[in-house]
């Protein structure tokens, strides 16, 4: 007997896949993880996703999963639902894991990148309720960004706007993956402030953070800048200060370019220090127009790591009928 219907909300990643059974008002009734093993193959993770699924499904009696929508780490053209170079997935690229779980489970799927979910997600069923526009900027070990424009997911022509951690901040930074130079992903991010740190140490600067790395350069990481600037650590704090007014020039560009109504910052990166956030909000006071400089609508996550799990399951609620659409 069918008492409740859900869908089957997935946050895929380099390292792990969660997933989560979830109603139409956002409640999550069960969840869980299984490794991605991405370097196994792409349908070979999309079987593990469905034996996942399976045992989800028994452990909540009465649940009927309707659809299932997938978060994905990395560029993904949600029309034709395929993956184009994700980073974290090497070998996935050209692959639509959707139809590849559809040859698994017989019910509709639905694939989108993740940032752009977490951005669906907090307009859905977190901060961004009531509002029509809303940006979305994850940092973490790299920066992404979401976008929701009058009410849908913005992907521009192929699915992929919403790179925000590819916006140039310092012109004579260094080389980023992506084939720029100085972006707001090298800058700000949690690698990127590594670097930095990693960059002064082997300059010869005085720090604990060489102690608390195990006297390795190489293990410096951002957390441990948070934990050494707890300690007062000069070359920490201003470390992280430096990312968070990189991170400030790219807010007050979004700001000036979308005019959102609100910027939704997420990412263990933010909100670790209470050095990084209040130097990211006095940049972006800084560097934004004139009209901009009083209030500024930016403000962190409240759905954290679920926010894209949040988002998969609005979209495919959406798809499903149940509710708006929100893909374009």
């Amino acid at each position: 007997m069918v008492d409740q219907q859900a869908v089957f909300a997935v946050d895929l990643g380099g390292t792990r896949m969660r997933g989560a059974l979830i109603s139409p008002e956002g409640d999550v009734l069960v969840r869980d993880t299984v490794p991605t093993q991405a370097s196994r193959g792409e349908p070979a993770a999309m079987r593990r996703l469905a034996g996942l699924l399976e045992r989800m499904s028994t452990a909540v009696p009465g649940v009927e999963v309707a659809g299932i929508g997938m978060a994905l780490a990395g560029p993904v053209d949600p029309v034709a639902a395929t993956v184009h170079n994700p980073p974290n997935l090497p070998t996935w690229d050209g692959t639509s894991p959707t139809a590849d779980l559809s040859t698994n489970v017989s019910v509709p799927a639905w694939v989108h990148n993740d940032a752009s979910l977490a951005a669906l997600g907090e307009f859905v069923y977190g901060i961004g309720q009531g509002m029509s526009n809303l940006v979305m900027v994850t940092l973490g070990t790299g920066v992404g960004g979401g976008l929701v424009l009058d009410g849908k997911v913005y992907g521009g022509l192929r699915g992929f706007a919403g790179e925000i951690g590819h916006l140039v901040v310092e012109p004579a930074g260094p080389p980023c993956p992506c084939g720029g130079c100085g972006c707001l992903e090298v800058m700000a991010s949690g690698t990127g402030l590594a670097r930095m740190a990693r960059e002064r140490l082997e300059a010869g600067e005085s720090s604990i953070v060489l102690s608390m790395a195990r006297g390795e350069i190489s293990r410096v990481r951002a957390e441990t800048l948070v934990r050494a600037e707890a300690r007062a650590d000069r070359l920490a704090s201003e470390v992280l200060r430096a990312g968070g007014r990189y991170l400030g020039i790219g807010v007050a560009t979004l700001r000036s370019v979308l005019d959102p109504e609100m910027i939704v910052i997420g990412g263990g990166v933010a909100s670790n220090s209470h050095i990084f956030w209040p130097a990211m909000a006095a940049s972006a006071r800084v560097h934004g127009m004139r009209g901009d400089k009083a209030t500024l609508p930016v403000t962190p996550t409240v759905l954290g790591d679920d926010a894209g799990l949040l988002g998969a399951a609005a979209m495919a609620w959406g798809e499903l009928g149940v509710g708006p659409s929100y893909l374009k």
